[in-house]
């Protein structure tokens, strides 16, 4: 394969969107590690000709595949900040990667944005994918967004690589952080592989938070069989 760099070279994108405990460090050095544990409990030995769509984007991995020039199929980016998404597009300038600006509404993040249905991405050409990865974005997602969110990605990728907020005591789901909806939107487990079932999706693993992988507990899905009829 060719390599993916026909754009302009390093990149520094004008934006931070992680938490300050990850932020402290560089953003390659947090995706490479982010990365390499997802291609692992994926059972890849790397993205080399695997097609990522990563949906709630920021720039972060961007960064990390350009400039530390590491080989993948094919990247797509998906999220609700335009102007990151614009930024992106103009600095990134390469068959390889495909940007999408998605303005669907989120309590905290996108107060004013619209709904989307299952087949928004689809009818955008984001088809085709190995996997569909979201680091802290059900995270940020009640029940209803969550749902909406799965329900969309199944047509797009075989599987689903993501983190959430668990906590084994919470019956069902809690606003961890009331006074900001949808800041710590917080799982009991069953509550969220029955909200994956209802979508399509089955949990083939799930792994426990992990702050030395910089991910909160993480889940590992495929299509679940459709009933007959």
């Amino acid at each position: 394969m060719a390599s993916i760099l026909q754009s302009r070279g390093p990149i520094a994108p004008p934006f931070y969107f992680n938490d300050a405990n990850v932020s402290r460090h560089s953003p390659e050095m947090t995706g490479r590690i982010i990365l390499n544990s997802m291609c692992a409990r994926l059972g890849w030995p790397s993205l080399a000709g695997k097609r990522v769509l990563d949906f709630g984007c920021g720039v972060r991995m961007v960064r990390t595949i350009v400039n530390l020039e590491l080989e993948i199929g094919f990247y797509a980016g998906i999220d609700v900040n335009a102007e990151a998404i614009a930024w992106l597009r103009q600095n990134v300038d390469d068959p390889w990667f495909l940007f999408v600006h998605l303005d669907m509404r989120n309590a905290f993040y996108n107060l004013n944005g619209g709904p989307c249905g299952d087949d928004t991405l689809c009818s955008r050409g984001v088809v085709g994918f190995d996997v569909a990865c979201m680091f802290s974005v059900i995270t940020h997602q009640a029940p209803e967004d969550a749902l909406q969110i799965f329900r969309m990605l199944r047509p797009s990728a075989e599987r689903l690589y993501f983190t959430a907020f668990i906590d084994d005591t919470v019956d069902r789901y809690v606003e961890k952080d009331p006074d900001h909806p949808s800041h710590m939107s917080t799982y009991a487990p069953s509550y969220l592989l029955e909200i994956l079932a209802a979508s399509g999706w089955r949990s083939d693993t799930s792994y426990p938070r992990s702050p030395l992988l910089f991910q909160q507990s993480a889940f590992v899905c495929s299509h679940a069989m459709r009933a007959a009829g």
